[in-house]
């Protein structure tokens, strides 16, 4: 009977508190307001303040959107440049308990340390939001921030297909198919997950499309991030410096124009309207190395345009982002794009055409992917102990070969369009 009384009346508490806290007592949209004005967002129009007029706000199981009208004189860059004051104010240390909270307590003689523990999840939580604009600014405030580190498993494997997943944002597994996006641009600085996803892109690739799949892996920081990969099997190209690339450009350019020629001349528009399963991966990393190379740059320029219908996809990498880096016609033809921490809004700028992943947190692997739209995700970690599990299989005792005689009557990337309709 103690219990049951003791129990009701830590219950009618919470309850209050969590009632006069639904009614205005530290709600975000006032935090919000009030974290507008202290940033300078509002505009003084003579003896006027023109603010953020908030407009709707509608709540998820995963938090809260609010849309808002900003003021004349401000555009959606202003709110993103004080993105992490508009977070860390959402974070003050209150604690809001709400009915839903409360359900997941157990009636039972240790309700006082199971009410602790909710206090302390409530007070050590962090809030993340993300920002949009479509003519209406729109903050998502989100209740829990996404982890820190997702382990990738054979799970996330899609086998059979040229989708490879990205990683996870709060909802689902985001997956790029190279089939529909034929290139990727990956960029951020070091340290913080472009390697890793690299390297998850190559693994992955080979379990799900071992006999189809090749590589051209060109590594211009001197081959840590690739090496582990260059006596697969499905590797035919492996190159570490500038000489070596300009081989592998060359090589590959000229296997990419002949397997389109074939193509075109049997009337088909790409290589999957002609039936043909092989696909090429060029994948350079640190390719800005490549910009004071000019004829280099034309080729990977040539091969990013007309490599879409011969089936040669392109990963451009780079840690040093800016326009002539990635060129214009290297944007114009990848489209989508996987952004981590940069140092800069122009560095976000050169690679999502929006700032913002200046904004992003210093985690490793936490990132912005771009295709048609935009999200926050955090990419999946595979260790290199895990890469060595699963490549073995495909590691094969390879001769030395100079990249500059490659015999290409018996190269694996070369496409068998026989066994297609183009016979």
């Amino acid at each position: 009977m103690i219990f049951e009384v003791l129990s009701s009346t830590i219950f009618g508490a919470i309850s209050l508190k969590a009632y006069l806290s639904k009614s205005g007592e530290g709600n975000d949209s006032k935090k919000l307001n009030k974290i507008f004005a202290l940033t300078g967002l509002n505009v003084k129009d003579g003896s006027r303040t023109l603010t953020t007029q908030l407009l709707k706000k509608k709540n998820y199981e995963w938090g809260t959107e609010y849309r808002y009208r900003i003021p004349l004189g401000r555009s959606f860059e202003d709110y993103v440049s004080k993105q992490k004051a508009i977070e860390s104010g959402l974070n003050t240390r209150s604690v809001k308990v709400e009915f839903k909270d409360l359900k997941t307590l157990k009636l039972d003689r240790n309700i006082v340390q199971n009410i602790k523990g909710l206090y302390t999840k409530k007070l050590s939580s962090q809030k993340e939001i993300e920002l949009s604009y479509d003519g209406i600014l729109k903050v998502r405030v989100y209740n829990e921030s996404l982890p820190s580190k997702i382990p990738w498993t054979e799970e996330l494997l899609r086998q059979n297909t040229w989708s490879v997943a990205i990683g996870m944002n709060r909802t689902e597994t985001i997956y790029h198919d190279f089939d529909k996006r034929k290139h990727l641009i990956i960029a951020g600085s070091t340290g913080f997950g472009k390697s890793v996803i690299m390297k998850s892109i190559i693994t992955s690739l080979i379990l799900s499309k071992p006999d189809d799949v090749s590589f051209s892996l060109v590594d211009l920081k001197g081959g840590p991030a690739f090496a582990r990969f260059k006596n697969c099997k499905q590797v035919v190209n492996f190159g570490t410096d500038m000489k070596e690339a300009a081989v592998i450009l060359k090589d590959v350019q000229e296997q990419m124009n002949r397997n389109y020629k074939k193509i075109v001349d049997g009337g088909f528009e790409d290589v999957s309207e002609a039936g043909v399963k092989k696909r090429h991966f060029l994948i350079v990393d640190e390719a800005a190395d490549l910009v004071d190379d000019g004829k280099s740059m034309d080729i990977l320029t040539d091969i990013v345009r007309k490599g879409r219908g011969a089936g040669y996809y392109v990963i451009y990498a780079t840690q040093y982002p800016s326009a002539q880096a990635i060129s214009m016609q290297i944007k114009r033809n990848i489209p989508a794009r996987l952004c981590f921490v940069l140092d800069s809004s122009s560095a976000s700028m050169t690679v999502l055409d929006k700032v913002g992943a200046e904004n992003l947190p210093e985690i490793p692997g936490r990132g912005i992917y771009k295709e048609v739209k935009q999200t926050t995700l955090q990419t999946p970690f595979m260790s290199n102990d895990l890469i060595k599990q699963l490549i073995q299989p495909y590691i094969v005792n390879k001769e030395e070969k100079k990249v500059e005689t490659p015999k290409r009557e018996t190269r694996a990337n070369t496409f068998k369009l026989e066994e297609t309709r183009l016979s």
